[in-house]
């Protein structure tokens, strides 16, 4: 009779060696930048060096019962899983060494300790070759099979596995499937003879062999192999589920794991994660909106899980409420800060979360807020100040524009010149802008393969010509620009889909072409719902030319878009719209506006 679980269980009792490879673990899974390496706390762990973690209420719905008979290294490990799901790998490290603290032989801490300093990446000391130092004492480091390792990473890992026969069947698998995954798993198998299965007893000890080092493929399907029993032993074990979806092959291998697992549980907060990231790079943001709303509802306490709705929500016009999660985000990342006692610096999330929140509240017309936002910013160090000219051009302040473009040319001399450009055109100054041009052009000659440093000469030279007369030569090249972005999928990130489509709508009310301001304006909204200035100028457009009804809606529609921004912001836009939309000839009406 064919056995259903192969070779593996014979080992899962016995204790492997804990001795140090010659073959390094093949690089993390992780985002890059892991954020700056925090000195050694006064009270610093042994392998983190990090202050231990303290209890933490409402950060996260998921548990997974540990093979612990502690309390607290069983909230710390629930803790540690939280902030596993949502990167923050500091955090789990902390959290994971923490509960070793209250039971150092809980074999599964020590495996997602090890997972979480090998994606953190920085941060994690040597630990002492006394087997007796560190502030947390020699019972995390007794034995002598625990001299010292070449890393933290390794250090844990070879903890996990010398514990495995103290651990829960289900985490012994889980581990061997970890060792597998990396080529550190014994050749052997159990000797002959020896019974395996569901009722299986210890097995005798394995011939000495080597471990094994095959190419990764095999290495990844051994791991395959082990989770795969696992998951036929103990169908509702969800880190199995999780971890059977991460390695798994091809690009849409993971996906029915994910999904699997939610079966098991809507709220896990790593398969709702890891879903929204994929549909977002599947070009299918709308798809992974129900997985944003629930990875929010399973981490209320993790600003990650706030922030990650932009990345679908800036593509498919959801602007009502990102801006206001972005805005929570940040609410549980200081507070986070301040708690943990952690620099921004150190938080590899924080600037990229801060970012995001900048451009949303620029887009949603919410300069006063963007300008606290920015103080903060600038007090931390980061610097995002495309958005904050996109904010100083629309509230109409020059000198604070002029002055951020001088910064800027101070590393990209490309990007001041296109900048001061639509600067100098929003103040009437031909001149200016077509000198920025110029050195706009010049620059981009030796950047051939730089797409985008093209489409932004062609939007500043096209309204460049639109304010000296040759519109129709303007609006070509204002077309092109959007024709060459407007499928783009990576253009229309973070609410850039309309943004040609709006210079294209303004170049065209300056150049008097009715029917082309209309087609930019409706293309705007198409590309992004939440664009003020395609409702604003469909508005204009048809104020001007006598449809009243027309009008009315896309005036609504603006306000909806900007209804959190200053009235008087608002108004200061619309007044410029129909300004501009002056210039258009009446009796163009009907054509121009057609049936709406």
């Amino acid at each position: 009779m064919t056995r259903l679980l192969g070779p593996s269980l014979g080992l899962l009792l016995l204790a492997a060696p804990a001795v140090a490879h010659d073959d390094d673990p093949p690089s993390a899974r992780k985002l890059p930048g892991g954020g700056a390496t925090p000195k050694r706390a006064p009270d610093g762990m042994t392998v983190t060096g990090l202050s231990p973690a303290k209890p933490v209420e409402n950060l996260c719905v998921f548990s997974y019962r540990v093979g612990t008979a502690s309390p607290p290294c069983q909230r710390f490990c629930t803790q540690g899983f939280g902030y596993f799901y949502s990167y923050v790998w500091m955090e789990a490290a902390r959290n994971f060494e923490t509960a070793l603290t209250h039971d150092p032989e809980c074999a599964y801490a020590w495996l997602m300790l090890s997972r979480s300093l090998q994606r953190w990446g920085k941060g994690a000391a040597v630990p002492p070759a006394n087997p007796f130092a560190g502030a947390v004492g020699g019972v995390l480091f007794a034995g002598p099979a625990d001299a010292l390792p070449k890393s933290p990473v390794e250090f844990a890992l070879g903890k996990a596995r010398t514990l495995m026969p103290k651990a829960t069947p289900r985490e012994q698998l889980l581990i061997q499937a970890r060792l597998q995954e990396l080529g550190k798993w014994p050749a052997a198998g159990p000797t002959a003879g020896a019974t395996t299965g569901p009722t299986a007893g210890p097995a005798a000890a394995p011939a000495a062999g080597p471990t094994v080092a095959p190419v990764p493929d095999e290495r990844r399907k051994k791991a395959q192999a082990t989770l795969d029993e696992l998951l036929t032993l103990h169908e509702d074990d969800e880190e199995g589920w999780y971890w059977r979806a991460q390695v798994a092959e091809g690009a849409n291998g993971p996906i029915p794991f994910y999904k699997a697992l939610l079966r098991l549980n809507p709220l896990h907060p790593g398969a709702n994660h890891e879903l929204v990231h994929f549909y977002e790079g599947a070009k299918r943001p709308a798809l992974g909106w129900p997985y944003a709303e629930a990875y929010i509802q399973s981490s209320p306490g993790l600003a990650h899980a706030f922030h990650m709705q932009a990345h679908l929500a800036t593509r498919i016009g959801k602007w009502q409420n990102t801006v206001d999660r972005s805005l929570r985000a940040m609410e549980l990342e200081t507070a986070y800060h301040a708690a943990a006692n952690v620099k921004p610096a150190e938080d590899h999330q924080f600037s990229h979360h801060l970012e995001v929140l900048t451009r949303g509240l620029v887009h949603d017309g919410r300069f006063a807020e963007a300008r606290r936002v920015k103080s903060q910013a600038l007090g931390y160090g980061f610097n995002f100040r495309a958005d904050w000219l996109r904010m100083a051009m629309a509230e109409g302040d020059w000198p604070e524009a002029a002055k951020l473009v001088e910064q800027l040319r101070r590393t990209d001399k490309a990007g001041a010149a296109y900048f001061a450009a639509l600067v100098a055109l929003e103040k009437g100054d031909t001149t200016r802008a077509a000198a920025e041009v110029d050195t706009l052009r010049q620059a981009g000659q030796g950047k051939r393969s730089d797409k985008g440093a093209e489409l932004k000469l062609w939007e500043a030279q096209g309204r460049l010509l639109c304010r000296t007369g040759q519109g129709e030569a303007g609006l070509k090249l204002l077309q092109r620009a959007v024709e060459k972005s407007a499928g783009n999928y990576a253009h229309h990130a973070w609410g850039n889909g309309a943004v040609f489509m709006e210079s294209w709508g303004l170049a065209a009310l300056d150049a008097g072409n009715a029917a082309d301001a209309r087609e930019a304006f409706q293309e705007a909204l198409a590309h992004d719902t939440g664009s003020v200035r395609g409702a604003l100028g469909m508005w204009a457009v048809c104020d001007r030319l006598g449809a009243a009804d027309e009008a009315d809606r896309f005036l609504k529609v603006a306000r909806r878009c900007w209804a959190k921004a200053d009235p008087k912001d608002f108004e200061r836009l619309k007044a410029d719209l129909a300004g501009r939309a002056s210039k258009l000839p009446r009796a163009t009406a009907t054509a121009a506006v057609g049936g709406g």
